[in-house]
């Protein structure tokens, strides 16, 4: 019975840390996740989440194209002066001071 556990104990130990050959970033990369049948949206998602959270723009393949016509870029602007919840990723670039100074008032 030793001999099963002592056998038991070494096979744990060799097989355990196998399990944590992976970081974060390897689990949120995009060739990962599709290989592990996350679909595309789910990943734009993710990918989206971990840009807010660093603070950088992640515009969308569409916007990258379609935003970026003048005709267009003018007419989305001037509904964004109409609407201003709109988002145009300027929120989350922006350097924030969290200390108040004399223009806060």
């Amino acid at each position: 019975m030793k001999k099963y556990l002592l056998i038991l104990g070494l096979t744990a130990l060799i097989v355990l840390p196998a399990c944590a050959e992976l970081t974060v970033d390897d689990t949120v990369n995009k060739d990962y996740l599709i290989n592990h049948g996350y679909s595309s949206a789910t990943v734009r998602a993710v990918n989206k989440s971990i840009a807010r959270q660093n603070g950088e723009p992640l515009p969308e393949e569409v916007e990258k194209e379609y935003y970026n016509q003048p005709v267009v870029k003018y007419v989305r602007r001037f509904f964004m002066y109409l609407d201003p919840s709109l988002d145009d990723h300027s929120f989350m670039n922006k350097d924030l001071n969290t200390t108040s100074r004399y223009d806060d008032l």
